[in-house]
């Protein structure tokens, strides 16, 4: 029904919207992170897990990034590394999309 022009446009404007989408998820995922991190610093329940509902959503929308990276030796003395690994493997994927986006031919 339509021609060529506007398909590859529609192609177009899916797959960088996709992308923008990629990029987004991203830095929501990187910011919770870094939420996450400075609400460990503040006062602990019992158990070591926070009482602030905010900081539990932090923790439960972040705990299968975290968990991940936890797999990897991340400790250097008493500082734990494995927000900075997660952070640095959201960011990978992140580009590795974009560049596989990319190379879509439309």
């Amino acid at each position: 029904m339509f021609g060529g022009a506007f398909s590859d446009s529609i192609i177009f404007v899916v797959i960088y919207y996709f992308s923008q989408a990629v990029i987004v998820f991203g830095n929501l995922m990187t910011y919770a992170i870094i939420g996450r991190i400075l609400f460990s610093w503040f006062s602990m329940g019992s158990g070591g897990r926070s009482t602030n509902r905010f900081a539990l959503i932090l923790n439960d929308v972040t705990d299968p990034v975290m968990n991940l990276a936890k797999k990897i030796p991340h400790t250097v003395g008493m500082l734990d590394l494995s927000p900075m690994i997660a952070i640095i493997g959201i960011d990978l994927i992140v580009r590795l999309a974009i560049f596989l986006l990319g190379k879509i031919p439309y």
